[in-house]
């Protein structure tokens, strides 16, 4: 009797502590409802201006209308009431030649029954540098059609400062061409059949040169 009786108490000692332990484990944390986006960025040149720009594209995926504000390096950006299946897109002007690689950080926030819901997210982009050496537009004539070279003209058609040198009809000639801007030398004794065309600009601590020779 001795036996059974402790036999019985181990037992349920043992089903009283595993009765505890069940009863004191933690519930696991739900964790809040976000806001569904789907969001991408990247940095491109802009051509005209030899700068960068840096789009950055955000998708709605959300049942409920967002607001979504970008914030980058270069600014920040806010449109709200993004429909559902819709989507937020802004390109970010740098005003620089060259980015190097970055983030933009995406928040996005919804209200839906009766609570406001909020989400953050960082999007990379890659390095870009969109300076190039100097553009001219170039020209000579040769009135008499002889082979020599009566005039030339240089035109500067990029975005930046340039000096720009012919060289050949009447010698040496240098100027300062603002972006649009162009010069032009004449040869009076028509005696050149080559001109040289150069140009050099400096950006952003970076220096830039181009040649190149036409003939009549």
């Amino acid at each position: 009797m001795k036996t059974h009786r402790l036999v019985s108490a181990v037992v349920g000692a043992a089903l009283a502590v595993g009765a505890t332990v069940a009863l004191a484990a933690p519930a696991l944390a739900q964790p809040a409802p976000g806001v569904n986006t789907a969001a991408s960025a990247k940095a491109e040149c802009n051509t005209a201006t030899e700068t960068a720009v840096v789009p950055v594209h955000v998708l709605n995926r959300d049942t409920a209308p967002i607001d979504v504000r970008v914030t980058t390096a270069f600014g920040d950006h806010k449109v709200s009431k993004i429909a559902p299946g819709k989507a937020y897109y802004h390109r970010f002007a740098t005003g620089k030649g060259s980015v190097p690689a970055g983030n933009a950080t995406v928040a996005a926030y919804k209200w839906e029954n009766g609570k406001g819901h909020y989400s953050t997210a960082k999007v990379s982009y890659g390095a870009v540098t969109c300076v190039v050496k100097p553009r001219l537009q170039t020209t000579v004539v040769d009135t008499d059609k002889n082979g020599a070279i009566d005039s030339a003209t240089v035109k500067n058609v990029g975005a930046h400062p340039v000096d720009a040198r012919i060289s050949g009809p009447a010698g040496s000639t240098a100027q300062r061409l603002a972006p649009g801007k162009s010069f032009t030398v004449r040869d009076t004794a028509d005696r050149s059949p080559v001109a040289v065309f150069s140009a050099y600009k400096i950006v952003e601590g970076k220096a830039y040169y181009t040649v190149e020779t036409k003939r009549p």
